[in-house]
């Protein structure tokens, strides 16, 4: 494209015009975890005392039933650990004083890494929303079987591409749980669904279906860091059938063995045909969770699935209308939102979440799903309401870079402020944003989670 002028003296007489502000070109954020009620708790561990079983003390006979008495209420106690998300920037003098204003630059450099660092906390807080607490984004597609120190491209799903950015570094695991980590690599550039991957150290040999995960989520004996989301609390390990299934539910999860009664202590849940129509399994699902008492008010699908679901109802539900000739004619494409009912209820919504895993669909009762934290998680409101479309202007915290606050362990309940180790550009401070907390289900019974049309290909299908 040709210029202004080739003449370089002119050029010279010209100034650059800059538009003020910065765009915000990040995915947008899960509109599940802003609608989720957020608690303050302490204390070692949460704990909390569910009932699932009347016994059988009852009967025709009163010798027998009184026989019977002694077990007539059936109680567990679920004892919650908090999982743990930070977010650090650093920020040193230099940066602070050449962005003091709009003369100097776009916006100040340490509200611009506050941004960043609230972003990275958000799709990250999403991530363990839908998982178990290590990190799971997604397996290994076919034809992999090496990540090279050079680079190797990988195809990502859509809800995995959400959930990383550039420089993330992810570990390759046989199984999610598993405490042994085949090799770690970071992400170098991203493409639509092609993620370019480099071995961290030496090249890695993977197999198609291990687990790619966020790195540095377990502990060294194996538990998960981040806070255990809805995948662990509402399993569908191996479609729940099978000694992969039977061997999950038999494992203690936050204190309780849940095999004795699955569908009320994790939740309940449909296995969809696989021909059968989306429709279908949602109201299958949303039957169970009724039969169970629920008060469902929130049915979470992946974006994907939800046009698939547009697609169906769009095809089933076709009207033809007739206009005089030479009248305009308006056509509405899609849907704007959809309703799902059976027999009284009624939930007015279906929340298309593009960070809920493809092929899950999660129904759940807003009073029984929190998030349970000792610090305070306003960072996780990014100024959007509800399933809005949108996402937060970078430039709202233009002067909110914490620069200039004084050095301290918690700040505002979740910030802390420290100095930093110095480099040739003189002192620096290091921001973090804290997190300590877990996703708490306070009655699975009235939750469920369905997989659509019997696939086995989702994360979370093995344990």
């Amino acid at each position: 494209m040709a210029g202004v002028s080739a003449s370089q003296s002119i050029l010279s007489m010209l100034k650059v015009w800059y538009k003020d502000g910065v765009s915000n070109l990040m995915f947008r954020n899960s509109p599940t975890l802003r609608k989720l009620n957020k608690v303050r708790v302490e204390g070692k561990s949460q704990n909390f005392s569910a009932m699932y079983g009347r016994g059988g003390a009852v009967g025709a006979s009163f010798t027998a039933a009184k026989q019977r008495a002694q077990n007539t209420a059936r109680n567990v106690e679920f004892e919650v650990i908090p999982g743990q998300i930070f977010s650090v920037y650093t920020v040193n003098s230099k940066e602070v004083q050449a962005s003091l204003s709009k003369r100097g630059a776009y916006m100040r450099v340490a509200g611009a890494k506050m941004f960043a660092a609230s972003e990275g906390f958000r799709k990250t807080m999403a991530a363990a929303l839908f998982g178990r607490g290590y990190g799971e984004l997604c397996t290994v597609p076919s034809g992999v079987t090496s990540i090279a120190t050079t680079g190797t491209d990988v195809t990502f799903p859509n809800d995995a591409i959400m959930k990383i950015d550039i420089d993330t570094h992810l570990v390759f695991k046989a199984t999610i749980a598993t405490s042994t980590v085949i090799g770690e690599a970071v992400v170098n550039s991203i493409n639509g669904n092609t993620v370019n991957l480099s071995a961290v150290s030496a090249a890695i040999t993977v197999t198609p279906g291990d687990i790619i995960c966020l790195a540095d989520s377990m502990d060294s004996a194996g538990n998960p860091n981040l806070p255990v989301g809805l995948d662990a609390w509402i399993p569908a390990v191996a479609n729940r059938t099978g000694a992969t299934w039977t061997t999950y539910i038999g494992t203690k999860f936050m204190g309780v063995t849940r095999n004795v009664c699955a569908d009320r202590l994790a939740g309940a849940f449909v296995l969809g045909g696989a021909t059968d129509p989306i429709k279908k399994t949602v109201q299958e699902l949303l039957m169970k969770v009724r039969r169970q008492g629920s008060e469902a008010d929130m049915i979470v699908m992946n974006d994907e699935d939800w046009l698939a679901l547009a697609e169906e109802i769009a095809t089933s539900n076709t009207y033809f209308t007739q206009t005089a000739t030479k009248e305009k004619k308006n056509a509405a494409v899609g849907f704007s939102a959809f309703t799902a009912s059976f027999s009284t209820s009624y939930v007015e919504n279906i929340i298309d979440d593009p960070y809920c895993p493809r092929n899950k669909v999660y129904i759940l009762d807003s009073s029984a799903v929190e998030f349970w934290s000792y610090t305070n998680v306003d960072k996780l409101d990014d100024g959007v309401a509800g399933n809005n479309a949108g996402k937060q202007d970078p430039m709202t915290m233009d002067g909110d870079g914490k620069e200039k606050d004084p050095y301290g362990l918690i700040i505002d309940d979740y910030l802390n402020v420290q100095p930093g180790s110095g480099s040739t550009d003189g002192p620096d401070t290091d921001v973090t944003l804290q997190c300590f907390g877990s996703f708490v289900v306070t009655n699975p019974s009235v939750c469920g989670v369905a997989i659509l049309k019997a696939n086995t290909a989702y994360i979370g299908y093995t344990a």
